[in-house]
């Protein structure tokens, strides 16, 4: 269940998880519906369903422990006339992710590590990146402008 804040206006889709990586999946093809179906620019597109698969993942790896009693975790799909917005929201451990400082990128391929390098994609993909905490549940607002289509993508 996902609270609604001003930030959500207009028609909202709204799609509700079970806590497991296999989801995850179901998620990014929900979300590749709604872009086709209204004909996002693939900018958005792409943007969008990057950040929500890196998202997801963490939450589902790192954010509920043992003790969560009943994980709740859901994804609203709000349009405004310039941009497309994700919300998702959990109940897991509160964690924000706009505070996490980015490491440093490697030197090299060779030196380079898996992992620990979503926070920087979303952070350079996304228009939007932003987190609050309401009552028991963590929000990650993930937004993408639909006037990209034409510029490239951030490096």
């Amino acid at each position: 269940m996902a609270c609604r804040d001003s930030g959500f206006e207009g028609r909202t889709d709204t799609l509700s998880l079970a806590a497991r990586l296999d989801e995850v999946g179901r998620a990014t093809a929900w979300l590749e519906e709604l872009s086709e179906r209204e004909g996002w620019p693939q900018r958005t597109r792409f943007a969008l369903q990057l950040s929500l698969e890196e998202a997801l993942t963490n939450v589902i790896m790192y954010g509920f422990t043992e003790q969560t009693p009943s994980p709740i975790l859901s994804v609203d799909c709000s349009r405004r006339p310039d941009m497309i917005l994700l919300r998702i929201a959990d109940n897991g451990a509160p964690f924000d992710p706009t505070l996490l400082e980015e490491k440093p990128l490697p030197s090299s391929i060779e030196s380079a590590v898996i992992g620990g390098h979503g926070i920087r994609l979303m952070r350079r993909m996304l228009d939007e990146f932003s987190y609050r905490r309401v009552g028991d549940l963590n929000q990650l607002s993930l937004g993408s402008r639909l006037d990209g289509e034409d510029q490239p993508l951030p490096a």
